[in-house]
């Protein structure tokens, strides 16, 4: 847990390009595109997307889907925030 502290802290105090080309360095190709697809996943739930057309859309298992969806449904989820602030 203290790994994912330190890491939240430090993005904290980068740009965005400094963040993009950090998770470049880190990350794998496959690892990119797995992160990618699970903030897909969640934004077209947040549209109302049925978790089968989700699945269906970008080629998932519908039980990815159902974890994104169990996150939206959360009170206060961060991640709900975080969509509408981009999707403004």
């Amino acid at each position: 847990m203290q790994s994912i502290e330190e890491l939240s802290l430090l993005l904290s105090d980068m740009t965005k390009k400094e963040i993009n080309a950090f998770l470049h360095e880190i990350l794998t190709d496959s690892e990119i595109v797995d992160l990618s697809k699970r903030w897909r996943i969640l934004k077209l739930l947040n549209k109302n997307f049925t978790q089968r057309e989700v699945a269906k859309e970008l080629g998932v298992s519908l039980c990815k889907v159902t974890r994104g969806a169990k996150i939206l449904k959360k009170q206060n989820a961060v991640t709900k925030n975080m969509i509408r602030k981009i999707e403004k």
